[in-house]
């Protein structure tokens, strides 16, 4: 999830200042409508699928959500291992306004061209902090705790439970 109306961290504008930057609402909507395709990555490095494959977007009263199956081993192995840090995107041909707030640049977008969405791992860090990122098993990944599996429905919803406050660091 990438909120809209929230702003970034301080991005470098190359030229030794910062500038932070907010994304208008409706601005993703327009974007996905428009993109032939919209690629899926890793650190913007890694291509790993797109809107044509795996990737489903939507923008809706929160921000830009996004909802991928990835098989790709690095990506699945950072998510098992609690590596992964947020997600991020990337654009061309930004429709901005420019404005200064108490010293500092803001770029309002109204419209930009979407060309991928990248799921971030520890080796970055997501200009925005408002972006969330949640790794979630299949549902028979979820049967088990141990090499028993629950007997009924009830047995079953509290061992998915127990693993999910297990694999937050809880205790039970």
């Amino acid at each position: 999830m990438n909120v809209t109306n929230r702003r970034s961290r301080p991005i470098p504008d190359g030229k030794g200042g910062y500038f932070l930057e907010e994304i208008q609402p409706g601005v993703f909507q327009r974007a996905t409508k428009k993109a032939e395709e919209i690629k899926l990555c890793l650190d913007h490095r890694r291509e790993i699928g797109g809107t044509k494959s795996n990737l489903a977007l939507k923008e809706d009263v929160i921000g830009l959500k996004a909802r991928a199956e990835v098989t790709d081993e690095e990506t699945v192995k950072a998510a098992e291992e609690k590596r992964l840090r947020g997600w991020s995107f990337g654009f061309r041909k930004p429709r901005e306004e420019r404005a200064e707030e108490n010293g500092m640049s803001i770029r309002k977008i109204s419209d930009l061209e979407l060309t991928e969405v990248s799921i971030i791992d520890n080796k970055m860090k997501p200009w925005y902090n408002s972006t969330t990122i949640e790794a979630r098993a299949q549902e028979d990944d979820l049967d088990y705790i141990s090499n028993k599996k629950p007997e009924n429905d009830a047995e079953k919803s509290r061992a998915k439970i127990k693993k999910m406050i297990e694999e937050a660091g809880g205790n039970i």
